[in-house]
């Protein structure tokens, strides 16, 4: 009798992980379903699916509360960059120090071979290295937020709806009688904002009366006073709401946390062909890449589809060239790196 290889699937209770069982199974792997408790109450309705669809498909099915873990590391961090002036990608973070460190934990003990998600990436071995790969539908791949995975984890990593588009899963979703589960509505953002703007998240978590939430001075670039703003922590590169009235014409070019000013100027000011990151992260060799025409995405958008550039390490920097000014690089994102459509590193910019 052959013995079916065992698999641990993150599920979430959407679409996309669940259908990610289905077709798990019928390719004929053992699933065993596991789900992250990282913000809400166990009796939360996704929680409620997601043990539901692994009852109706005879799946094993463990929830992992990693509640405290979580606060600590990725809602503190989400906090703590924006008191720093900087704007953070939470997703990226839990992806490198939960979501997958939990799943490789418990895939071990539970004997599994695999660990599987339904991202929308696809899995590529060149050259006897493991590489995130862009999934086939682009309007849904999700490779700019894994580019920090390592080679372990990628190289026990499954994603059956790489090369399926969004369409497809729904239209299986639907075939299956899950109907549902089709029409739910799809989670967008950061998760345990659950919609809310980040702002009015930040002023719960840290009290209205935390002192960086306090006004503060919208300057020029000359450092001439021209009116205050509402709490530096509420505002982006880039951005023109809330400082209109003072600033008018101008947007936000910096953010100084140390004085809690914003520095307003023209938006072609935010126009740049290099960056450098000290936080890197390169899946081969940086030399093999030097010089050489990359592709590179500075935000996870399907609005901002990336720009041609080259790479070079010098002083234990990454250097970015961009082939022609991009706007608005902003400090805490991510900046992901391809050739052709494999991701062969990142950084935080």
């Amino acid at each position: 009798m052959m013995i079916r290889k065992r698999v641990l699937l993150g599920m979430s209770g959407g679409m996309d992980s669940s259908m990610s069982a289905v077709l798990l199974q019928q390719q004929g792997y053992e699933v065993i379903g596991a789900t992250l408790l990282t913000h809400t109450e166990a009796s939360d309705p996704a929680i409620k699916a997601a043990q539901q669809l692994a009852k109706e498909r005879n799946i094993e099915h463990h929830l992992i509360d990693c509640r405290p873990e979580f606060k600590e590391t990725v809602i503190q961090y989400f906090a703590d960059e924006y008191l720093k002036g900087r704007t953070p990608n939470p997703c990226v973070k839990c992806n490198e120090t939960i979501k997958w460190k939990l799943l490789l934990e418990h895939a071990d003990k539970l004997q599994c071979e695999y660990i599987a998600t339904g991202h929308y990436v696809q899995k590529a071995f060149i050259n006897n290295r493991y590489y995130i790969q862009k999934g086939l539908d682009p309007a849904k791949d999700q490779s700019y937020f894994l580019w920090n995975l390592n080679q372990a984890t990628i190289a026990r990593a499954l994603f059956p709806l790489g090369q399926l588009h969004k369409h497809e899963v729904r239209q299986l979703a639907h075939e299956l009688g899950y109907v549902a589960i089709a029409e739910k509505k799809e989670s967008m953002g950061v998760c345990f904002l659950a919609g809310t703007d980040y702002r009015q998240y930040l002023s719960d978590l840290l009290g209205q009366t935390h002192p960086s939430l306090a006004p503060g001075q919208v300057v020029d670039e000359n450092g001439q006073v021209l009116g205050q703003h509402d709490g530096y922590p509420f505002y982006t590169l880039g951005q023109r709401r809330g400082i209109e009235g003072v600033a008018k014409g101008k947007c936000v070019i910096a953010i100084d946390a140390s004085t809690k000013s914003l520095i307003a100027g023209n938006k072609d000011q935010l126009y740049t062909q290099q960056v450098a990151l000290n936080d890197f992260q390169l899946t081969d060799a940086t030399e093999q890449w030097q010089n050489k025409q990359l592709f590179i995405r500075i935000r996870g958008l399907d609005s901002v589809p990336g720009y041609a550039g080259t790479i070079q390490l010098k002083n234990s920097q990454l250097i970015i060239n961009f082939a022609e000014p991009v706007w608005a690089i902003t400090p805490g994102q991510s900046i992901v790196i391809y050739t052709n459509d494999v991701v062969i590193g990142g950084g935080i910019g």
